[in-house]
């Protein structure tokens, strides 16, 4: 699926294109966003597109996407748990798991969530039937994505030429980025823990 989409993008792209592929990614349609950010860096290597506005559309795409997904979730409840394909995927340990974990950091869920390509649209509905804002779904994601679409839509502009490889090596890339982000943000906190042990000192 992923080379098929890589090929096919590459050969009809445009920001429209893009666009319509990420939302449609976003909604749970088996259509890699990590292999559509990817073509839109090489579609500007190529001159079909311009660098800056692809970043802003592939951005624009996928929070839509996220959005629809949200709502959708939010409208339809706890029946969104009665989905088959839902339900193989999110055991009743696991989404009591997740529930805890909603419940002790609220947004930053969201925000590690967009990096797990497996568990993201589980994380996001879920998001919405334990009563998030979707002004605070909608911040915490975007600033996760803030650091991945730039990050992928430049792979994809720098390696153009070898984009099949990149693409299919995409998974080490995408876990290394998890790391790189989880912890940075864990060092955030450790250093506001001891700004705030100081100031009490």
């Amino acid at each position: 699926m992923g080379h098929g989409l890589l090929g096919f993008l590459l050969t009809h792209g445009s920001y429209a294109l893009l666009f319509a592929a990420l939302v449609a990614g976003g909604m749970g349609l088996p259509l890699p966003e990590d292999i559509v950010l990817l073509t839109g860096g090489a579609l500007a290597h190529l001159g079909v597109v311009q660098l800056p506005l692809v970043i802003a559309v592939c951005m624009a795409g996928v929070l839509c996407g996220d959005l629809l997904l949200f709502h959708t979730a939010r409208k339809l409840g706890p029946r969104v748990y009665e989905q088959r394909w839902i339900r193989a995927m999110l055991t009743p340990e696991r989404r009591l798991r997740i529930a805890r974990l909603y419940e002790r950091h609220g947004g930053k869920v969201v925000f590690f969530g967009r990096y797990m390509s497996v568990m993201r649209v589980l994380v996001f509905a879920m998001a919405a039937t334990q009563g998030m804002r979707t002004r605070t779904f909608l911040l915490w994601d975007a600033l996760a994505l803030s650091f991945s679409a730039p990050l992928l839509v430049g792979l994809g502009y720098v390696f153009a030429r070898s984009i099949d490889r990149v693409a299919a090596g995409f998974g080490h890339v995408e876990h290394v980025l998890a790391i790189v982000v989880v912890s940075a943000f864990a060092l955030a906190l450790v250093v506001r823990t001891l700004k705030v042990r100081r100031q009490r000192a």
